[in-house]
């Protein structure tokens, strides 16, 4: 069982079996196993054996798990496909993804082979990766191109690239996009994470850009190292402020419905049905909600 937060994201290679293991122990609410980038091609497959193992035999607790594939156009990835998917990881994640017809054609394989493993069809979900100037522009029609999409994540590095911009420590140059991605996971339903900080040993920065993500809208951003989890932890869960202004909401509006009143104020502002819903959803992610 997953927690269903996707605050933190750990990205672990999996060409280290040593990391694969210390993953499963650490406080990210995902774990990205990567036989993609970072993997090089001379340990292809043992990164996906390693991987394999691990689903199979790991138990990873209430963390989902998300393998990134290799491009479902190569060989590598269709093996990838081919191997992960009877082993039932709770997600695929797939790389520079472009256009809806990308996770269209992932989906249709995907669903062959839970067919021919009698695994439940749709039970694997897709995270796709938008890295790209084009994956930026659909991400649109990319968000809702399956049933099975449950994120979109920015891949900053390769957006660097592809659009040859030189990003500042504010990230100005990349709010364009990181709203893209945001508008388009709301408007179907999806979660949108956050790319990483890759200066490693700058917590001032993983947790300014931490903080600019949860302000655009981003329910969590991916790690790179372990001592990233717990900062991204913090920024993305609610807090002591938020859960009392959200019972404050509840109460107000319970009150002002009792006298016949669709809306009322807190602390001098109006507030009305889209301030409870926002309200119901910060107590329920902090367990205080009555059920």
């Amino acid at each position: 069982m997953i927690t269903g937060f996707r605050r933190s994201s750990l990205f672990v290679p999996g060409d280290s079996r040593k990391m694969i293991l210390k993953a499963a122990g650490l406080a990210a609410d995902v774990l990205l196993l990567n036989l993609e980038d970072g993997v090089s091609l001379s340990n292809k497959d043992e990164a996906r054996n390693n991987v394999v193992d691990a689903l199979r035999s790991q138990n990873f607790g209430r963390k989902e798990t998300i393998v990134r594939v290799n491009s479902l156009r190569s060989e590598t990835g269709k093996r990838d496909l081919a191997a992960l998917v009877p082993a039932k990881p709770d997600g695929i994640c797939l790389p520079k993804v472009d256009s809806a017809q990308e996770i269209q054609a992932a989906d249709s394989a995907v669903l062959e082979i839970e067919i021919a493993n009698g695994i439940e069809e749709g039970s694997i979900c897709f995270y796709a990766m938008i890295e790209s100037a084009r994956g930026v522009l659909n991400a649109a029609t990319i968000a809702p191109a399956s049933l099975r999409m449950a994120a979109l994540v920015f891949g900053s590095a390769d957006y660097v690239k592809d659009i040859r911009c030189r990003p500042g420590a504010d990230r100005a140059e990349l709010l364009l996009a990181l709203q893209q991605i945001v508008l388009a996971a709301r408007s179907s339903g999806i979660d949108a994470i956050d790319a990483p900080c890759f200066d490693l040993r700058n917590p001032v920065l993983l947790r300014r850009e931490a903080c600019q993500a949860r302000r655009l809208g981003f329910d969590g951003k991916n790690a790179l190292h372990p001592d990233q989890i717990g900062p991204i932890n913090e920024v993305f869960d609610v807090t002591p402020e938020e859960i009392e202004w959200a019972r404050k909401v509840v109460a107000e509006l319970a009150a002002a419905e009792d006298s016949g009143r669709a809306l009322s104020t807190l602390d001098g502002q109006l507030i009305d049905n889209p301030h409870k819903a926002l309200a119901e959803r910060i107590l329920s992610r902090a367990g205080h909600l009555d059920k």
